[in-house]
């Protein structure tokens, strides 16, 4: 049930969870004490970091200007703990949630920078109504490209508008429907206390997918606001979603945990909602997962797919029957595991040759324009020596005909 509306502001806690991400923590220390306000808590989980991040916290926190009146509490952890970001994630839930003062969390990655007006409001929006989660916008930096975009799910907002009345199921559906990410979301502190709602820890990674499923399904009221309350930071050299590898496979281990999250009994929509969820991920990967990793996946993905009761696959064919992984979904089902794995490494290799065509084309035109280049630059001098040789040429003729030249003899 959804609390009475307030208008007062609910103090936040903040929880940073940063690895190796020197060069820009200092942007986002200094973007946090522009949104931070007296009364609320930072809490900045470093998880053994060797680049230097760790050793420049304490002075960072206290440079970036945050107001009298904000808690700053860096926990250093000294090693790299297994898997991404779930046990830094869950030391900072810890820390939050022992405080009995903690109202609301928020997570924020060290590599990203929010935006205070459109955090702002999105904090505004969450005090206004208390829900037990709010979701805002976002929007990606691509720092290879130095270039800005919106998220793959940003359709859904027009979804979100269109919309009539609060129907929790209808807003939950399109809560699981977005980009399975922790820090664009606001979560009320008693909501995670009374589920006791943690990431899942272990040798993997992702696991802000299958937490982000179980905050959805346990959450009793939810809220959206379409604000842009952060800049997500991608390609850049050692995140996470760079993974080219056996470590995509996690995902399957998460799907699992996603199922047996879902309410008893089973909930066609949600069952659907999952594989939906599982398959759009799965299109994800077969475009970046390299030869060593391609058969123990399809391994993997094979022996999951074909656990998937047959309504709920005719559920799902509708929405990808365009797209190109239903047909490798279905092989994997039937157990064509080689056939689907050497379709992969085709690919792959398709993909290589490719890139190395446009590298020889990007070096055939640089040469051709370097060719043209030196040709315009040369032109005047060339033109130049050519009228010198002319001229050369001129002089030695008149002087060979010079040579032979005798005058004609006189009369007697």
């Amino acid at each position: 049930m959804t609390a009475k509306p307030v208008t007062a502001d609910i103090p936040l806690s903040f929880i940073i969870t940063t690895y190796n991400v020197r060069p820009y923590i200092e942007r986002c220390l200094t973007s946090l004490a522009a949104c931070a306000r007296a009364g609320d808590r930072v809490i900045l989980v470093d998880d053994g970091s060797t680049d230097g991040t760790a050793e420049e916290i304490h002075a960072l926190m206290e440079q970036s200007g945050f107001a009298p009146g904000v808690t700053l509490t860096p926990v250093l952890l000294g090693s790299n703990t297994m898997g991404g970001v779930g046990i830094a994630g869950n030391v900072g839930l810890y820390e939050a949630l022992s405080d009995p003062d903690c109202e609301a969390v928020f997570f924020v990655d060290g590599d990203d920078w929010l935006v205070p007006a459109g955090f702002t409001a999105c904090r505004r929006a969450f005090a206004t109504t208390r829900p037990d989660i709010l979701l805002g916008n976002y929007r990606e930096y691509d720092e290879g490209l130095d270039s800005y975009r919106t998220p793959a799910d940003s359709k859904l907002w027009l979804r979100r508008a269109q919309q009539r009345g609060e129907d929790h199921i209808a807003k939950r559906g399109l809560a699981l429907a977005m980009i399975a990410v922790p820090w664009r979301k606001f979560y009320r502190a008693d909501f995670l206390r009374r589920h006791d709602l943690r990431f899942p820890e272990g040798d993997f990674f992702f696991e802000d997918n299958p937490f982000h499923w179980e905050v959805c399904l346990k959450a009793a009221s939810i809220a959206f606001c379409d604000q842009v309350l952060c800049q997500h930071r991608i390609n850049r050299p050692g995140q996470t979603m760079a993974s080219t590898g056996i470590e995509l496979a996690a995902f399957f281990d998460h799907y699992a945990t996603i199922q047996a999250s879902l309410p008893s009994p089973a909930e066609p929509e949600l069952e659907a909602a999952a594989l939906r969820w599982l398959l759009n991920n799965m299109s994800w990967h077969v475009e970046r997962l390299r030869s060593p990793a391609q058969w123990p996946y399809a391994d993997r993905a094979a022996r999951i797919l074909a656990s998937i009761p047959e309504t709920v696959w005719q559920a799902i064919e509708p929405h990808f029957a365009k797209s190109a992984i239903l047909p490798a979904a279905a092989a994997l089902r039937r157990g064509d595991i080689s056939g689907v794995a050497n379709s992969w490494l085709l690919a792959e290799q398709g993909r290589t040759l490719s890139g190395l065509q446009q590298e020889v084309d990007n070096l055939t035109e640089q040469v051709t324009g370097l060719t043209l280049g030196m040709n315009d630059a040369l032109r005047p001098a060339i033109a130049q020596t050519a009228d010198q040789v002319s001229a050369l040429f001129e002089v030695q003729q008149f002087q060979a005909l010079t040579s032979t030249w005798a005058p004609p003899p006189e009369s007697a």
